[in-house]
């Protein structure tokens, strides 16, 4: 219960160091190459909701204050009150909606695309800190702190440091929220997984130490030659970004995106380059962006994978498909006349398989079939095919083997399906064979139909026989 009631406490400090922060990397008065708070503000939206409103509000009120104070502004108390007040509550207002969107959006189906939720935030963080800037900036001149004429001058860098400040911050804070607080955070933990659990730390320090320091030659070439068009260069940051997205955890690449982003602000402030700040600022807010889609592409893999194999592999038995089997069926007889070689195929399946589910249960079907193909892989040559037809019929693929080396391999797993031992089943399972050789007409179709027949011809016998 303690540390609960130091959570509000924590928070309104972390908020209030990044504003300090921020202020101190001001390139002009009330301007930022980015606004950290703001995605602070974002993140305790997302995550904590709307009862942090009174913590932000305070917040917001002591900075007012601070700020007076840093500038020497001396401003009446009055106005320094309102003037947080209006501040605090267009800040919250505009911040409170992007993140309820968000949050709305995000639930309205149980499973949520990784692109559009990505776009989504994109999309609410511009309309959010535009809010918050035009917002922002009004109020200031409604108090009386700067003049009217000065809102079109000011409202563009502060919507774009607050832009970057919500794209860059807000993954940051909501991660760390999530994971002391995962029934909070839980709704966007089941969204973002992370593909990369781990990873050494050594080259993550290389990479970040590398892209340090192409922003920083970059920099010092822009301040040397203020006049030419080299702070375009800024733009190949975005290699070394994305070079830390495909290799490092989300994690990783969204607190080199941070740090990128303060030692930008520091370049710009240490170094001059107030001119082409709204460069830099939109090269971090557009890797920002690579950063967030860049994540998406392993899911994407991933994805591809797992659908890959389920087109490959039977869930059950984790045997080869039936589409995938004819595949390799076509590929093997292909390679089988080219070099003038035997193939062959079994087609099998169990005797009575349905006596056993209406006698033991289905679970009990499924581990008679899990045990067969666990059996039937170990007993064959890797260059030999097995897949499941559906139901319990198993085909194999036997490349090299003419009829009389087929007939031995069924016989041989004959043999051996017979003394298997099934948990929760007492009986003896055996299965029938249909082995058949394929010709130099034959193709997948025909030569599965004599199998068939074969198949047939053997339970017709008696079952538990290999019938060629």
């Amino acid at each position: 219960m303690r540390f609960v009631s130091l959570r509000p406490i924590v928070i309104a400090l972390a908020w209030l160091i990044l504003w300090r922060a921020a202020a101190l990397m001001e390139y002009e008065p009330h301007v930022s190459i980015w606004f950290p708070p703001a995605g602070v503000t974002f993140a305790i939206f997302l995550v904590l909701g709307w009862s942090y409103l009174p913590v932000l509000m305070f917040c917001s009120v002591a900075a007012t204050f601070w700020e007076n104070s840093m500038y020497g502004s001396q401003q009446p108390f009055t106005t320094l009150v309102s003037t947080g007040l209006l501040f605090a509550a267009i800040h919250s207002f505009s911040y409170w909606l992007g993140a309820a969107l968000l949050k709305q959006i995000s639930s309205q189906q149980d499973s949520v695309k990784i692109p559009n939720l990505i776009l989504t935030f994109l999309i609410l963080s511009v309309c959010s800190s535009l809010v918050a800037a035009v917002g922002g900036s009004t109020a200031l001149a409604i108090t009386g702190i700067i003049e009217y004429g000065d809102i079109m001058d000011l409202w563009v860098p502060w919507w774009v440091g607050d832009l970057i400040g919500v794209v860059v911050i807000t993954p940051i804070v909501v991660s760390v929220l999530g994971a002391f607080y995962p029934s909070e955070g839980r709704w966007i933990t089941k969204h973002f997984k992370p593909l990369i659990d781990d990873a050494p730390k050594a080259p993550f320090f290389y990479k970040l130490m590398t892209a340090s320091a192409i922003l920083f030659v970059i920099s010092i070439l822009v301040s040397a030659y203020p006049s030419s068009q080299i702070v375009f260069m800024v733009f190949f940051l975005g290699i070394a970004q994305m070079w830390i997205v495909f290799t490092e955890t989300a994690t990783r690449s969204f607190v080199s995106l941070a740090l990128l982003s303060t030692l930008t602000a520091v370049f710009v402030d240490v170094l001059g380059l107030s001119d082409r700040a709204m460069v830099y600022q939109f090269t971090i807010y557009l890797l920002a962006a690579n950063t967030y889609f860049g994540l998406w592409v392993p899911h994407i893999l991933v994805d591809n994978q797992k659908l890959r194999r389920l087109s490959e592999q039977d869930i059950l038995t984790d045997v080869q498909t039936r589409q995938f089997f004819i595949r390799n069926v076509h590929d093997e007889v292909i390679r089988a006349r080219r070099y003038n070689q035997p193939v062959s195929m079994v087609l099998f399946d169990v005797d009575n398989f349905k006596a056993i589910n209406d006698n033991h249960g289905h679970i009990v079907g499924d581990k008679v079939l899990i045990a067969i193909a666990n059996l039937v892989k170990q007993e064959i040559r890797p260059s030999d095919k097995i897949g499941r037809f559906g139901g319990d019929e198993f085909m194999l693929l036997l490349p090299g083997d003419d009829l009389s080396g087929a007939i031995r391999v069924a016989e041989r797993l004959r043999q051996a399906i017979g003394h298997l031992y099934i948990d929760d089943f007492g009986d003896i399972v055996t299965c029938s064979f249909g082995v058949t050789e394929m010709k130099s007409n034959d193709n997948f179709v025909s030569a599965f139909e004599q199998a068939d027949k074969l198949l047939l011809a053997a339970k017709k016998e008696g079952r538990h026989r290999v019938k060629s």
